[in-house]
């Protein structure tokens, strides 16, 4: 996966129950509101963490399943 574009969002402090609060420009250019629920991402070989919204992740799920379809089809299994 080739990353295209990535650029310092802000800071956030870790609270002592482990609680960030996402930048407010973040939340308008996510349009993340309050009960949103969002999907954290753990890049190991880079220790970095990032958000997507459950429904971002809902999308990426259906264009994978889409490719499988289309894979199964053009190996000719079900």
């Amino acid at each position: 996966m080739t990353v295209k574009h990535i650029s310092l969002a802000g800071t956030a402090t870790v609270g002592p129950k482990g609680q960030v609060v996402i930048p407010a420009d973040v939340r308008e250019k996510m349009a993340i509101k309050p009960g949103d629920k969002l999907i954290a991402l753990y890049v190991e070989d880079r220790q970095s963490i990032a958000f997507i919204t459950e429904e971002a992740a809902q999308e990426l799920v259906n264009k994978m399943g889409s490719h499988i379809s289309t894979l199964q089809t053009i190996v000719g299994k079900e």
